[in-house]
């Protein structure tokens, strides 16, 4: 237990227990409390009164100091079973509420999606004070049983503070020390925990990426903490002096395997791309991992394609839908937000951006007045004609074709008939 940290500890003392009977046909619980917060010496900072019945020769009020904490101790006499089956119950509800709680920076669910394998879901929207930047999905996996287990994470967060409660977090509430990294793509509130999962875990981390993901974080990752400094506002804080942490080990090709993942690279716009990681677990349906490339549903609107060409994207989505054909209608997909999609997401995602494209041509051809609102069209699922992004994809969208339009050849006039 280290300072700084506020934990509520209970812990069961039936007297006697251990022989079979209650010691004085009576037992006790005792709840203990870890108040300190920095205490520069062994009481400061305490407080607290007794209440209840003491067990014989028990002190009342504060009893111990643990670690410059102070214990309050409080004893009700009960029946021994009853009480130490109603204490472990609710131990056991407690513990990962209250462990992730201990843990400086904000709790990050973890949701389990089969053995060993937890989805840490993202934010909904883009990075503001209030999200801290948690924008981004990721995926955490054991792969292996026992002390010699790797961790697998994919994607480690917006921030080096966000890395180090990542990891005291885990450590509390699974035991688990993150082995490996892999950083998707490029975007800063994907991969920028890595300094703080470091840092905190007191052992070398391998950091992955594809060599041109790497590529990528060297050259953008710089002004991309400008600009989310920019928009975390208070919360830039946790970006600390020096976020940036660049892969290491750094993987070639166009596809390949990594541990437990099948992997691929899908363009995203000119010189720039993402990787999808598919993992097949043993009776289990096939999931794919997809950041900037697809987007979740639940309130979360279209795909974020401001930085994209719109074109490369809707080809991309396509051939994720083909790469994952063979899984069948069980396949489920990760995308940068939002929870998991069905087996059709790819190729409604590669629809969206094939009629957002068409809808912009037409309206460029016709004159019409760019500022005007983006339109809706048959098949756009429900509600995301008024998010926000949707708008903002309508705007890149125009200026894509618009270009292509404007250059296009104005086809020469049909000759006249000639009179008869």
């Amino acid at each position: 237990m280290g300072h700084g940290c506020d934990v509520l500890v209970v812990v069961v003392v039936v007297a006697g227990l251990a022989a079979g009977r209650p010691a004085g046909g009576r037992s006790w619980v005792r709840i203990q409390q870890d108040t300190c917060r920095r205490a520069t010496s062994p009481a400061a900072g305490c407080s607290g009164r007794f209440l209840g019945n003491t067990p014989p020769g028990a002190a009342r009020g504060v009893t111990g100091v643990l670690q410059r904490c102070c214990v309050l101790a409080q004893y009700k006499p009960q029946i021994a079973r009853r009480l130490a089956g109603l204490a472990l119950t609710l131990l056991l509800a407690l513990a990962p509420p209250l462990a992730a709680a201990a843990c400086r920076g904000l709790a990050q669910p973890l949701v389990a999606l089969g053995p060993g394998l937890w989805w840490l879901p993202a934010v909904a929207g883009d990075s503001q004070a209030g999200n801290r930047g948690r924008v981004s999905n990721l995926l955490l996996l054991r792969e292996g049983p026992g002390r010699g287990a790797r961790w697998w994470l994919l994607g480690s967060g917006p921030s080096p503070a966000f890395g180090r409660a990542l990891a005291c977090q885990l450590q509390r509430q699974l035991g688990a020390r993150v082995t490996d990294v892999i950083s998707p793509w490029a975007r800063p509130e994907l991969v920028l925990g890595v300094a703080g999962l470091q840092a905190a875990s007191g052992a070398p981390i391998r950091h992955w990426a594809h060599a041109e993901v790497a590529q990528a974080m060297a050259v953008q990752c710089p002004h991309c903490v400008e600009r989310l400094a920019l928009r975390l506002g208070p919360a830039a804080a946790d970006l600390g002096a020096d976020p940036i942490r660049l892969p290491g080990l750094r993987l070639q090709g166009d596809q390949g395997r990594l541990g437990p993942f099948d992997w691929w690279t899908l363009p995203r716009s000119a010189g720039r791309v993402v990787t999808v990681w598919r993992l097949a677990q043993p009776g289990r349906p096939a999931l794919w991992l997809a950041p900037g490339l697809l987007q979740g549903e639940g309130g979360v609107g279209p795909p974020d394609g401001r930085d994209a060409d719109l074109a490369l994207l809707a080809q991309s989505a396509q051939r994720l839908a083909a790469l994952a054909a063979a899984d069948g209608p069980a396949a489920r997909f990760i995308g940068e937000q939002g929870p998991p999609l069905p087996a059709d997401a790819p190729l409604q995602h590669a629809r969206y951006w094939t009629d957002l494209l068409a809808q912009a041509r037409a309206a460029v051809e016709r004159g019409d007045d760019e500022t005007a609102p983006p339109p809706a069209w048959p098949g756009l699922p429900a509600g995301w004609a008024q998010a926000p992004w949707h708008a903002l994809n309508w705007q890149r969208a125009w200026r894509q074709v618009e270009a292509e339009v404007l250059a296009a050849p104005v086809p020469a006039p049909s000759p006249a008939a000639s009179a008869p």
